[in-house]
This record gives structure tokens, C-alpha cells and sequence, in this order.
């Protein structure tokens, strides 16, 4: 059965909605009609990815399944593609919603983060919440990308 869409924010007062229309400065490592896999400009590990769908969900609350189960799916290629380009031991994969969260930030989105020693205070087994990280330069994002499509061309 097919399940309803609710957007619950209008889309322009999102700011992932702005960077699927390209308003937003990001860096696409996929896009298709449907998808989109992004560097997050704060990461928590190199190479932490922010998968999103192109419409506006609020919420995992909100997302249809058909939709969901395409997320998962691209998940699982870039952390193929991770292990060859970046070396990586394992990952995280998360999803953070809160109703309560500012505005900008309520677009369903999964988190690919990277493991590369678990020791390390920026794993994602040892980050406290509420821990914020320092935004990336766009040189080390581009450089980032660069690797990553070297392995995933998408």
C-alpha cells in the first residue's frame, strides 16, 4: 500500500532543500532523480557522508519505505567504495531526528561516518552528544571528493 508524503516545512525554509536546488555550496559525491549523498561540511570522521532524499521528508516519520529502502541501499555502495578509497575499518550509520531541531535542519537525512581507529576521540563510538566538530576547509572537502569518486563515479 502506498503510503502518503507529508511535507510538513515548506521546502524553502530548508537548507537541504537549498542545496538540492543548488542555492548551497556542496559537495555531490551521488545524485540521481531521487538521492542525494553529499560531504557534510562538519564531519565527524573524513569522508562523513549525508544521504538525503531530493524531496522534502521532515522525518524518518515521514519518508515512504520505497524511498528509505533506496537510502540504504546507496549506503551500502558508498561504504564499499569507502573501504577502498579511504581505508576504512568500519562505519556508522545514523539517523538523528528530532521534531524540535531548528527548521533548517528538519530534512530526513542518514549519515554515513566513517571508523577508522576506535581508539580515536572522533570516532563515532566515542563522540559525546551535543559534540560539535570544526567545518572543513573547501580545499580538504575537494580533495575529499576527489578521492571518493576515484572509487565510487557513482
Amino acid at each position: 500500500m502506498a503510503e502518503p508524503a507529508r511535507a510538513l516545512l515548506p521546502a524553502e525554509k530548508c537548507l537541504f532543500c537549498d542545496v538540492v536546488r543548488g542555492k548551497e555550496r556542496s559537495w555531490v559525491v551521488y545524485r540521481d532523480s531521487n538521492l542525494m549523498a553529499l560531504l557534510d561540511p562538519y564531519p565527524v570522521t573524513m569522508g562523513h557522508t549525508l544521504i538525503i532524499p531530493t524531496r522534502h521528508y521532515e522525518s524518518m516519520f515521514d519518508i515512504p519505505d520505497r524511498q528509505l529502502k533506496r537510502i540504504i541501499s546507496l549506503s551500502k555502495r558508498l561504504c564499499k567504495a569507502y573501504e577502498t578509497a579511504l581505508k576504512i575499518q568500519g562505519v556508522s550509520i545514523q539517523v538523528l531526528n528530532h521534531r524540535t531541531k531548528t527548521h533548517l535542519y528538519r530534512h530526513f537525512h542518514l549519515h554515513v561516518i566513517p571508523r577508522y581507529d576506535k581508539r580515536d576521540k572522533r570516532d563515532p563510538a566515542n563522540v559525546r552528544p551535543g559534540q560539535r566538530f570544526p567545518k572543513e576547509t573547501a580545499a580538504n572537502l575537494d580533495k575529499m571528493l576527489a578521492r571518493i569518486k576515484a572509487e565510487f563515479p557513482g
